[in-house]
């Protein structure tokens, strides 16, 4: 993992694997922390490596406070525009595509979410109830379930709700083994990046909770067709789903044995929250 500092703004960039093109996503806030950048970037390069494609996952991060934000973003833009790598960078938290000059995808919610359910019914077949935690997604992720046949189940704490399914990702580390203990579901489903803890992934499955990975859940915008977005994320997770120790680390190790055909090492440590 390479940490690219810039000249002209207090910002970074976090390149997973060096000389490949990259994806992945820019934050800006007054203090944005490399550690969480890092570990989005090893999420985005799992990802890449599950679709088969030899790329390196990023994770720009802008530090700036509200009054000096435009002319950070402006920075930003104009410095890593002057860089050889080839980088596809997408707005997250506290930037826009416009601010990037990247114009916005209509469909984005479409696939994100077209994936996770297809995702979920294949963990667990016959699903026919979900809960919603968080936005990933959006109006688009109740249309999918809707069309799917499954009935979202709305609560005050979507981690006491009981449902089959659980869509969860407003922040990293949202699903703890505290609120692992709690879940009356059969399965999570991720629609944001990192958002199960690795003790989680461990009591979830001493409690027969499927935990999937997010970096396949969520990987619907990275195949850029929504009937591609379902076959494809289905077909891995159904690959995964029966693996010893559970869909998420035989998902890390089915995108490690692509990544180990073209990169002489592995990157250190695998895409989960601590």
């Amino acid at each position: 993992m390479q940490i690219v500092k810039l000249e002209t703004v207090d910002a970074f960039v976090a390149v997973d694997l060096e000389g490949v093109p990259g994806q992945g996503i820019v934050r800006l806030a007054p203090r944005v922390l490399q550690g969480g950048a890092r570990d989005l970037a090893r999420s985005v390069t799992y990802a890449l490596a599950s679709l088969g494609r030899q790329e390196t996952g990023i994770s720009a991060g802008i530090s700036a406070p509200p009054e000096g934000r435009d002319a950070a973003v402006a920075a930003f833009v104009a410095e890593v525009a002057s860089w050889d790598a080839v980088f596809s960078l997408s707005a997250g938290k506290g930037v826009t595509d416009r601010d990037l000059g990247v114009p916005a995808d209509p469909a984005a919610d479409r696939l994100l979410a077209a994936g996770a359910v297809a995702a979920g019914l294949t963990a667990v077949p016959g699903a026919s109830t979900a809960v919603v935690e968080g936005s990933g997604g959006g109006a688009a992720l109740v249309e999918e379930l809707s069309a799917r046949g499954i009935k979202v189940t709305t609560s005050d704490d979507p981690f006491d709700a009981g449902a089959d399914l659980l869509f969860c990702g407003s922040k990293v580390g949202i699903v703890d083994h505290e609120v692992a203990d709690r879940l009356a579901v059969g399965a999570v489903v991720p629609t944001g990046p990192l958002p199960i803890t690795t003790r989680a992934v461990a009591h979830c499955r001493r409690r027969e909770i499927t935990a999937l990975p997010d970096f396949l859940t969520t990987a619907g915008p990275l195949v850029g067709n929504v009937d591609k977005a379902r076959e494809v994320v289905a077909a891995i997770v159904a690959e995964v789903a029966d693996h010893d120790d559970g869909p998420i680390i035989g998902a890390c190790v089915r995108a490690e044995a692509f990544l180990s055909d073209w990169q002489d090492d592995l990157p250190f440590g695998r895409p989960m929250a601590p």
